[in-house]
């Protein structure tokens, strides 16, 4: 087809200063180079393949071809224009990098291809009468071309500083411009000794042909009918459509690759220029640039970065050199033709040779020793079937290849058990507990030595999870008749990610390992979230033991079983029969089934808490139960630690569960003076389980208080005048941004720091139960105390001192929970 070079050398001329032209006025650079983006050049003659294969070679092919061509540059164009509009930029980023590598190393490869091709004249092919024809036969012109290179290297080579950094960055560029009058010299001079004319010569290809510029065969002129071909060669009524959607893939694999090169080229070169760059502005310029070359059938363009470098570096900057370049270039765009006849094809075929050995060995040489075996692998992966299969082979290995990078380090480098350790290190919120149950839980023979922690992390698939369970019993197996043996085993799944079903089966079958061949009494199960675990798989459900199965068989003394119609309503009546049968088993041993000092703060607290109240009660006079799933490593903790009391002595929950009812039905009974009496009761039980010391003197220097659901109780950085002994109802803790929080149960005292050092109240407190009952100690009444009763105001010191040490244990949770906040 007559003038197709010229189109072809147009299109590249066009898209550059069309980019130039735009980046000039909207990127954040004013030194940066735009060119047509050759690296898509694979992509651009596999597009022409799926037209020559449809529609043969002609004009019809042609305005298909360059359909493509523009449909392409405009949805490249409005992928980079979306990620920018929308502040995607960073999306950019998420390419992995040994991917990226192994097409560079691949477009390397077929550079060099395109080299030999270009300077022979021929087509490449990988067999051994290929390589014959193209390096034997034609060896006259790839030799020209090998002896220009091997020259350049040692000039490169012979001209680097101390430190391995080439001397003079002009060196290529300038050597490039060289090889033409170098190679007419020595042509004139060497092919005249040997009679050789200029014809002859571009008969055997060492010059490109002239670039016609129609069927007529007549060589372009300056100004001529074929200046404005590229944009009128689109027909619509010649374009195959079956061409088109067959090039649908190709076109997908265009722009995913084009994406590729931004987060290369703007980062860099902003460091080589010292400037902040703004990826989602470059995007918006990439958008335009190329949406504007495709409408007029142009190909892909960008910012180049080693041009960039090497037009800063030479001083160019501003609008008007940028314009000026664009002037240039479409200078050359209207004689380029003319001129290209001219040009020896040993200068372009230098030029590609260079360049394509530099990408190949960045990406396969200059790689090695920063990847691992199984990356570097996939970057030769990638490399080799870009060269053999093309471009969108490529970039399928190169997803087979991250994906099983992926999978490797997640089998073999994330190790899905963040920790093991004992309770010992993370105390549970259950701190106001009595003096024998504090005593056995600091046995080492029977407290929280006997509660084995593992924390889990990141994602947990067929692929990792028997690394999981065989560490595990493998723990569990070093612990087996030695002192350090647990009771219980608490899984805490809080930071995990995800969770396969083929893993959420393992971790079932996992707990019934434990109970059986390892003789664990509980397994405790953290999900970290209310919403569960992170699969599908209803892994609850397997980790559970039915507490309202166990209900089922159990009546209360007035004929009201534990799971009547209404079991799962929080209503007035289920709690009335809840504590009805409370009255009735005074005999009873019940484990507590649900956690007292980690309440979740819910719509219905009071009614939720009542209900949990009567399931604790029940549960524990069948059994304690073999596993249980918890919202939060806290209640998880709080939950094995009553069950090490209860195995030891179970008189002690009972007396806490009483005391709960206690607390609830105050909570629910009117204001009146008896009730203020058993308040006052309540508070001395709660004041000894925090100080033993304490007597019934600190309660009557103290001020009872009633609030109710919404009353503030104070705001953070408020003047700390008081501290509170919350007897009946629920508090929450909040700091001001709302970003923590931290429910208060009865027995727990706030404000205690604020008041003895003065400081600032550190959070603020709200009541969220419908009624809630303190006891205040204000400023004004310490203070007294401190000089009228020294003994009672060091109870209070040593009450400060024991919550503080307290919170300082337990703040040790909160890499994994939002708790210990000051109140």
């Amino acid at each position: 087809l007559g003038g197709k070079e010229a189109l072809g050398l147009r299109m590249f001329l066009f898209s550059t200063a069309m980019a130039q032209l735009i980046f000039t006025f909207t990127s954040n650079f004013n030194n940066g180079i735009c060119l047509q983006m050759v690296e898509n050049v694979p992509f651009c003659l596999e597009l022409a393949n799926i037209v020559i294969n449809e529609q043969g070679y002609g004009i019809d092919s042609l305005s298909t071809l360059f359909f493509l061509f523009g449909f392409s540059s405009l949805l490249v164009g409005l992928v980079f224009y979306l990620l920018g509009h929308f502040k995607m930029g960073r999306v950019v980023y998420f390419f992995p990098s040994h991917v990226l590598v192994g097409c560079i190393g691949g477009i390397g490869l077929f550079i060099v291809i395109t080299a030999i091709e270009v300077s022979t004249n021929t087509e490449f092919e990988f067999s051994l009468d290929g390589l014959s024809y193209t390096f034997v036969d034609n060896f006259p012109l790839i030799g020209v071309v090998l002896v220009f290179e091997v020259t350049l290297r040692i000039l490169i080579q012979l001209t680097r500083d101390e430190n391995g950094r080439p001397r003079y960055p002009l060196l290529g560029p300038i050597y490039y411009i060289c090889i033409t009058p170098v190679f007419y010299i020595i042509f004139y001079i060497f092919f005249a000794i040997l009679g050789v004319s200029s014809d002859d010569a571009s008969d055997a290809s060492f010059f490109f042909p002239s670039l016609e510029s129609g069927d007529d065969g007549k060589s372009s002129s300056i100004i001529d009918d074929s200046l404005f071909d590229i944009f009128t060669i689109v027909n619509f009524s010649t374009i195959s459509w079956t061409a088109v959607a067959k090039s649908i893939p190709t076109i997908v694999s265009l722009t995913a690759f084009s994406l590729i090169h931004v987060p290369i080229n703007i980062p860099a070169f902003a460091i080589s220029t010292n400037v902040e760059p703004d990826m989602d502005k470059e995007l918006v310029a990439h958008g335009w640039s190329n949406a504007a070359a495709g409408l007029f059938g142009g190909l892909q363009n960008y910012m180049a970065y080693s041009n960039s470098v090497i037009y800063s570096k030479s001083g160019g900057r501003g609008i008007g050199s940028s314009l000026a370049i664009v002037v240039a270039t479409v200078a050359l765009f209207i004689v380029g033709p003319t001129i290209s006849s001219y040009v020896p094809r040993c200068m372009a075929g230098t030029l590609l040779l260079h360049i394509g050995i530099d990408l190949f060995l960045e990406g396969v040489k200059d790689s090695w020793g920063d990847y691992d075996a199984l990356e570097y692998s996939g970057i030769w992966l990638i490399t080799v079937v870009m060269v053999v299969f093309g471009m969108s082979a490529a970039l399928i290995a190169g997803a087979v290849a991250a994906l099983s990078v992926y999978l490797f380090q997640s089998i073999t480098h994330q190790n899905p058990i963040k920790g093991q350790m004992s309770a010992v290190s993370l105390r549970s919120s259950a701190w106001n507990r009595s003096v024998e149950a504090r005593a056995i839980l600091e046995d080492k023979t029977t407290g929280r030595h006997k509660i084995h922690l593992i924390l889990l992390q990141g994602h947990i698939f067929f692929g990792n999870v028997f690394l999981l369970t065989d560490a595990i019993k493998s723990s569990l197996n070093k612990m087996r008749g030695t002192d350090e043996e647990p009771k219980i085993v608490i899984l805490d799944f809080t930071s995990v990610l995800g969770l396969d079903s083929s893993a959420a089966q393992a971790i079932a079958k996992l707990k019934t390992t434990m109970h059986n061949k390892y003789g664990i009494v509980l397994s405790i199960f953290v999900t970290g979230s209310t919403d569960g675990f992170p699969c599908e798989y209803n892994l609850s459900g397997e980790l559970s033991e039915s507490i309202i199965g166990k209900l089922s068989g159990q009546s209360c003394g007035n004929g009201t079983t534990a799971n009547d119609d209404d079991a799962d309503d929080d209503n007035e009546d289920f709690v009335d029969d809840a504590f009805a049968c409370l009255a009735d088993e005074p005999e009873s041993t019940a484990l507590l089934s649900a956690p007292r000092m980690s309440m979740s703060i819910k719509a219905s607290t009071e009614a939720a808490s009542s209900i949990g109240t009567s399931m604790k009660q029940a549960v524990l006079s069948s059994g304690i139960p073999s596993s249980r799933v918890c919202d939060t490593l806290d209640e998880a903790l709080v939950f094995a630690e009553d069950v090490l009391i209860a195995l030891e002595d179970s008189l002690l929950l009972e007396d806490d569960l009483n005391e709960t009812t206690r607390h609830f039905k105050m909570h629910r009974s009117p204001s009146t003076e008896s009730a203020h009496d058993e308040e006052k009761l309540l508070a001395l039980r709660y004041l000894e389980k925090l100080c033993p010391a304490a007597s019934g003197d600190e309660v009557e220097t103290l001020l009872r208080e009633r609030h109710v659901s919404g009353d503030v109780l104070w705001t953070q950085g408020s003047s700390s005048d008081c501290c509170k002994l919350l007897v009946v109802g629920s508090l929450i803790s909040s700091l001001e941004d709302g970003s923590c929080l931290e429910d208060i149960a009865a027995g727990s005292t706030i404000g205690e720091l604020g008041l003895v050092h003065k400081t600032e109240r550190l959070s603020t407190v709200t009541c969220v139960s419908d009624r809630a009952v303190l006891f205040s100690l204000s400023r004004e009444n310490w203070e007294e105390l401190l000089k009228s009763q020294p003994a009672l105001a060091n109870h209070i010191l040593h009450l400060v001192v024991r919550y503080l040490a307290h919170r300082v244990q337990h703040v040790s949770n909160r890499v994994l929970e939002s708790r210990s906040l000051p109140v």
